[in-house]
């Protein structure tokens, strides 16, 4: 059978770490040796090597459980871009909490995350270390940024031209809650419709599904954010964005499975997504990239017996269609 065109363009797993970039990961583990019983899975891997062309960066991990006593999971650092690190819950009477305890450390500021959230880091923002502290119900975790090969800047980098080695993001004033980082955690969604502009009909048949709108970004819930929108479809049918549509910014959308340790790549239903002329099923985690001017959609959701966790992320600071 002829593989469809835009079959390249659907990413299911994550990549190998080279040997040199396994050497860095020891060498940091011996400066600060990790103890630590929490239990993950990397699973998904998105940039220009996965994707030609691609204007992300994603890795997505399944944390399942467990607790760190001490040493760390990353080093101090910043980039030249901006970034978004993320925490989903899988509570379905619960979204909003993670029953987990991450710590990060964003400037000076130690914060603790317990709950469903996007941590926006503006370019040039010192952040980290990250420390998965408590794990005590399993959690999705990700690191993602508009950029085509993730890059970073801290004490042990070899600088290239134009590069800094010391941070550039000016430190913020403190906040009504007496902060200075605590606006750039982002807690709660943003409505998909104005109030004052309502949806569309539905499409015609039935809408079975329980869902739940978890938590989301952009420009507005925070400046020199990008598009984030998080959204869990616990069972039932239903179809996302009906009609197909193409954007003038490049788009990538995520599809994931929650089906536990024994299967964490499946996708338990009957999931499929048009690409072009293509109908394409999805039956195991998978992101989605989409560039601009790419027709896409609908994505149906049929079937669902297992949680799917379903997100778009846009190369733009608000959402919109071409």
């Amino acid at each position: 059978m002829t593989e469809l065109k835009y079959t390249k363009y659907i990413i299911t797993d994550t990549r190998e770490y080279s040997p040199e970039e396994m050497a860095k990961i020891e060498e940091m583990r011996e400066k600060s040796p990790i103890e630590s019983t929490v239990e993950g899975l990397r699973l998904l891997w998105m940039d220009d090597e996965k994707v030609e062309g691609a204007e992300f960066y994603m890795e997505c991990l399944w944390l399942w459980e467990g607790v760190t006593t001490s040493g760390t999971t990353e080093e101090p650092h910043h980039h030249d871009f901006t970034e978004v690190i993320g925490f989903i819950s899988t509570d379905q009477e619960n979204p909003g909490e993670l029953d987990a305890r991450m710590e990060i450390i964003l400037g000076d500021e130690t914060h603790y995350l317990t709950k469903s959230c996007l941590v926006h880091v503006p370019p040039g923002m010192k952040h980290c270390p990250l420390t998965f502290r408590e794990v005590n119900r399993p959690t999705f975790f990700f690191t993602l940024a508009p950029i085509s090969r993730y890059g970073r800047t801290s004490e042990s980098t070899e600088l290239k031209e134009g590069q800094s080695r010391e941070p550039f993001f000016p430190r913020p004033e403190p906040d009504s809650s007496g902060t200075r980082y605590g606006r750039f955690i982002i807690t709660e969604p943003k409505p998909h419709w104005d109030p004052k502009n309502p949806p569309p009909p539905p499409p015609p048949g039935p809408r079975t599904a329980r869902s739940t709108q978890v938590v989301s970004l952009d420009d507005e819930a925070s400046q020199g954010g990008f598009y984030v929108d998080f959204v869990w479809i616990w069972s039932g049918d239903m179809t996302m964005s009906p009609e197909a549509h193409a954007h003038d910014f490049d788009e990538m959308i995520g599809i994931i499975g929650f089906c536990g340790k024994a299967d964490p790549r499946k996708v338990d239903g009957d999931v499929s997504i048009v690409l072009g002329d293509e109908k394409h099923t999805i039956s195991q985690s998978s992101l989605v990239y989409i560039p601009k001017g790419l027709d896409h959609c609908p994505i149906e959701f049929k079937n669902i017996n297992q949680p799917v966790l379903c997100f778009t992320i846009g190369n733009t600071p608000m959402w919109g269609k071409q």
